[in-house]
């Protein structure tokens, strides 16, 4: 994330602030643009300021901002708690939202509608309460089960299955991942040809390879081919693992260089469109050293690690891979 400041007395003010902690002046976000007052120009705050905080400006219909107007389907807000899981997703995927407008990514389909969109579901309640809302992707549309806004039962899933680390944020790059597989390569056979030796052929079976995966876990030595172990389970889930790594780099890489915790004169003051226009090898270097670094914070802090993956020459291979995707890499 790159730093802001306010529009009015130039104070430093924060991805998230729906006013400035200095001058009071109230915020409003703009894809492309930055942080403007509210109510200057034409900008009118989005129809979700207070029942969510959203602090971006409305755009389109309903006078929704552009991240809100992607999200379909909304909790129950009569289901005590759920206005608070609701404003912590879209807190999550206003961040993201940013990010795909800024690497140039589509955020409309061919008819101009929002793609993707994002149901936020919570699982059924009552005396005979349904099946549970699976997270996942299907068509362009992005399911979240909205209890992953609760870290104490996001960390239970987390210690239950196994995995280093669980966030919103790593789920909605994930998913997002599968929308952009059929955006930008199921429909193009040269695409297709050029990752099927890197990732495997995503002709196989889908609901065999998870069944498989979780039956028999990932194979021994994956740690040399892929970026976490549920990454082994089909092609498509090794690239979106590797897309939201990606991801997670890009979006770190910018922060720390925000804030002067890389010192690279070749890197400096580069936003986060610029940093995806550069190899992934000229990034790992530097990826590692801030890595290793802020593990070691982390550690000292009584935390667990900041980032708990290693990034072997196949994975950097599946990262390259995926980074040319991105229209600003090309």
């Amino acid at each position: 994330m790159r730093r802001y400041h306010c529009p009015s007395c130039g104070a430093e003010i924060w991805f998230h602030n729906t006013a400035c902690l200095s001058c009071g002046t109230g915020l409003a976000f703009l894809t492309g643009r930055g942080f403007g007052p509210l109510g200057t120009g034409g900008t009118s705050a989005c129809a979700n300021r207070a029942v969510i905080g959203c602090n971006w400006a409305a755009t389109g219909p309903g006078g929704l901002c552009l991240s809100c107007a992607q999200s379909t389907v909304i909790p129950d807000l009569s289901v005590p708690g759920n206005g608070r899981r609701w404003a912590r997703i879209e807190r999550d995927k206003r961040a993201l939202i940013r990010m795909l407008d800024a690497l140039g990514l589509p955020l409309r389909d061919a008819a101009g509608a929002p793609a993707p969109v994002f149901e936020l579901r919570g699982d059924p309640i009552g005396p005979a309460p349904g099946p549970k809302v699976i997270t996942g992707h299907a068509h362009g549309t992005i399911t979240l089960n909205i209890a992953e806004a609760d870290d104490a039962e996001r960390e239970r899933i987390r210690a239950e299955m196994g995995e280093p680390y669980r966030t919103l944020a790593g789920h909605l790059r994930h998913e997002v991942a599968h929308h952009y597989w059929d955006v930008l390569v199921a429909s193009d056979p040269g695409a297709l040809d050029r990752l099927r030796p890197i990732f495997g052929d995503e002709r196989a079976d889908y609901g065999a390879a998870l069944e498989r995966h979780y039956r028999e876990g990932p194979p021994p030595g994956w740690e040399a081919t892929h970026v976490t172990a549920y990454a082994t389970s089909h092609p498509w889930e090794d690239f979106a693992d590797t897309w939201a790594h990606l991801f997670n780099i890009l979006d770190s890489m910018e922060t720390a260089l925000a804030y002067e915790l890389l010192h690279d004169d070749g890197l400096q003051g580069l936003e986060i469109a610029a940093l995806a226009a550069l190899p992934v090898g000229r990034l790992a270097e530097r990826w590692i050293a801030l890595s290793v670094a802020l593990n070691a914070v982390n550690e000292a802090m009584g935390h667990g690690s900041f980032n708990p993956f290693v990034l072997r020459p196949a994975v950097l291979e599946k990262l390259e891979a995926v980074r040319r995707l991105l229209p600003v890499a090309n």
